[in-house]
């Protein structure tokens, strides 16, 4: 979360985009499932980052360096010497005219340490009169890029950032989350000097807002935590300690002195409602201090829960953001979020290629999750292209004018969005598996190709992707203008086309194109379709036949 953002918008489009985008900024979410009750037993980790409005993020590679007498700074004066060797890792950086450092929000570095950060956090005001805030102390603009350069492990990565609040403090309140192969560790800056780490346990998940969470906890458990030299005293002489049974210190409810904000905990409850319902209970309860951690209810938790996470308005609930008197509600999807990252880490993989970042530009709710396997050096251009203002050649525009679109009028156009990304996201899920099985034959046979393979891999999904979104962005341009003549009543709602070849291969069906007339045809078992491109069931736009997302039904 930025304190600070400044921006400047000039296009007729920018400001269409920014109907109905402001007012949820200046938070983020995260997600965390252990690897034991993962679908695919990964470790996963996540944040959306919300800003708010329009904020161009860009995606860029640091390579490894053996410079010497290299430091990393800050622009409020932080400035941390970087030991002679540092690791290559990619970063999701700030536009560089925002004006408030690097933030890099979430890097994978060359040894499958993945960092996101941070979900910004603050306690109560004893607690801020006890331990304040360093000016010129770590802040979240170089918090993941710092692990990232300088650790090898998640563990390495909570040592790096506590020494450097040791070291210098810390400018605010952070939560951090890092992950390698075996483990995940999620940090907790509290104040200018006091922090809590702790290891995340592989049976369990966590979704939680802009509020500290790490509860009960034993400074002499070194294994699983790794607390502050005079935490627990700070609290004492402030009076805010808080127990358990147990008798054990709890960290957040102490720092907030029992307190959070509904902005915060209702995210809390929503991701508890998706993923464990029968903890959650049908309402959210203001005055409960929803846990971190809980097991969830289903047996597996697949990458598309995590998705629908992030996609949450509380649909179905109570608190439905559609409903009358509840607008005012924070959801975890908002629409000013410029990237939502989802990190899966593998254990049975070489190292630096052991992390895929499911990417979603422009947010989660009406943008596309697609893989970026670790290991990736050449990125596409488009993903580093700096545009404040819309500009077509730009990853980020390509989702984000869809967003500010489908953002005008949730009820029409929300589903048709979604259905469109979604079916992608169900292909490229069915295939990342075979596509590590042969990266990692690959990395043992052809170091080489395989770097060349993961290069190829990112360019050729956001080539396809952006093709598509180019037609989706018309279709609903083009309804979104022809709704604006009718009355509401006579207003349509989205269908998509979609790519047919998507869609079937997406159903299991093999398919194959007719040249002599001009038709595609769908084989299944003894089941065979024709369609044919001349008529009006499909169409063929870039060489990609289309047709109605209603033809899906029929499959």
């Amino acid at each position: 979360m930025k304190k600070h953002v400044t921006r400047l918008f000039v296009s007729c489009l920018a400001a269409f985009l920014l109907f109905n985008s402001v007012g949820s900024a200046l938070a983020c979410t995260g997600v965390y499932v252990g690897k034991d009750v993962s679908a695919d037993g990964s470790i996963i980790i996540g944040r959306c980052e919300d800003i708010g409005a329009v904020y161009d993020k860009l995606q860029t590679y640091v390579p490894a360096s053996d410079e010497a007498d290299r430091t990393m700074d800050d622009i409020n004066g932080f400035s941390y010497p970087l030991p002679a060797h540092t690791y290559g890792y990619t970063q999701m950086e700030d536009h560089p005219d925002a004006g408030d450092g690097l933030y890099a929000a979430v890097c994978v570095n060359e040894k499958g340490v993945a960092i996101t950060g941070t979900v910004t956090a603050y306690g109560c005001d004893a607690w801020g009169e006890a331990d304040p805030f360093v000016e010129d102390g770590l802040r979240e603009a170089v918090i993941p890029c710092l692990a990232a350069a300088t650790a090898a492990t998640a563990k390495e990565a909570v040592d790096v950032l506590t020494k450097a609040v040791d070291t210098y403090g810390s400018e605010s309140g952070h939560i951090v989350m890092m992950a390698d192969q075996n483990e995940a560790w999620i940090l907790e800056v509290y104040g200018g000097k006091n922090y809590v780490a702790m290891k995340l346990p592989d049976d369990q998940v966590a979704v939680f807002g802009n509020q500290f969470m790490i509860g009960a906890i034993d400074p002499k458990d070194t294994e699983n935590f790794v607390v502050s030299k005079g935490f627990v005293e700070t609290l004492e002489k402030a009076e805010l300690v808080k127990k358990d049974k147990d008798g054990k210190v709890l960290a957040a409810q102490s720092v907030c002195d029992g307190e959070r904000g509904d902005g915060s905990n209702l995210r809390n409850w929503g991701g508890m409602h998706l993923l464990a319902p029968s903890l959650a209970g049908d309402e959210y309860n203001t005055d409960t201090f929803y846990p971190l951690l809980y097991k969830p209810d289903a047996e597996k938790v697949t990458l598309q829960d995590v998705f629908e996470v992030y996609r949450c308005r509380y649909e179905g609930t109570p608190y439905d953001l559609s409903l009358e008197g509840q607008e005012g509600n924070r959801a975890i999807a908002v629409s000013g979020t410029p990237d939502t990252h989802v990190i899966q880490l593998f254990a049975d993989m070489p190292a630096a290629y052991s992390a895929v970042t499911w990417l979603a530009l422009a947010g989660g709710e009406h943008s596309v999750f697609f893989p970026e396997i670790s290991g990736t050096t050449q990125l596409p251009e488009s993903l580093s292209l700096a545009a404040e203002s819309y500009d077509p050649d730009s990853a980020y525009w390509a989702f984000k004018r869809i967003c500010g679109l489908a953002d005008v009028n949730r009820e029409l156009y929300s589903k048709g969005v979604q259905d469109f990304w979604m079916l992608q996201e169900e292909v490229y899920i069915a295939q990342i598996d075979e596509q590590l099985a042969q990266l990692k034959a690959l990395a043992e046979s052809d170091p080489d190709g395989a770097a060349e393979y993961v290069n190829k891999h990112l360019a050729d999904n956001l080539d396809d992707l952006t093709k598509k979104s180019e037609v989706l962005f018309g279709e609903l341009l083009t309804l979104v203008n022809r709704n604006a003549g009718y009355a509401a009543n006579r207003a349509k709602a989205f269908e998509p086309s979609v790519p047919l070849r998507t869609a079937a291969e997406a159903k299991g069906y093999t398919v194959t194109w007719d040249a002599a007339a001009k038709a595609v045809t769908l084989t299944k078992g003894s089941t065979t379709k024709t369609v044919s491109t001349t008529g009006s069931e499909a169409v063929v736009i870039n060489g990609v036949t289309y047709v109605p997302y209603s033809f899906l039904k029929e499959l």
